[in-house]
């Protein structure tokens, strides 16, 4: 593990953004928070992460594959690890989108379990 490395946790869930940046502050990790694209961009702009954890699907604003192309413009070579709880259909289309584009490192199922994520951020982190 890689204390003190900074991670960013992309979701419209403001509960979820919270229980997952208590959860890594917890093992040493530095956790930002963005629950819209343009707070993601912004802080991937002003900051380097070791690992972005982003929702497939944010209600209202851009999704997740659009959110990576954005954040991929301004640092090429950052490691992303999507999580989704919405449905098979949508989700199965922006997965093969994603993953035509190269940016899949990781892919989570919400409800997140604990120790997945552990050892999914564990393995991106060095």
């Amino acid at each position: 593990m890689s204390e003190g490395t900074k991670l960013l946790i992309v979701d419209d869930d403001l509960n979820q953004c919270k229980t997952l940046k208590k959860i890594l502050d917890a093992k040493g990790y530095q956790v930002f928070t963005a629950v819209s694209s343009q707070e993601a961009v912004k802080l991937v702009t002003e900051t380097e992460f070791g690992l972005v954890l982003m929702d497939l699907l944010l209600k209202g604003d851009k999704n997740g594959v659009e959110i990576f192309r954005e954040i991929k413009k301004v640092r090429p070579g950052i490691k992303v690890m999507l999580f989704t709880g919405f449905g098979p259909e949508e989700e199965r289309r922006l997965l093969m989108e994603a993953q035509l584009e190269g940016m899949i490192d990781e892919f989570l199922r919400k409800p997140i379990e604990l120790e997945e994520l552990i050892k999914a951020v564990e393995k991106h982190v060095k």
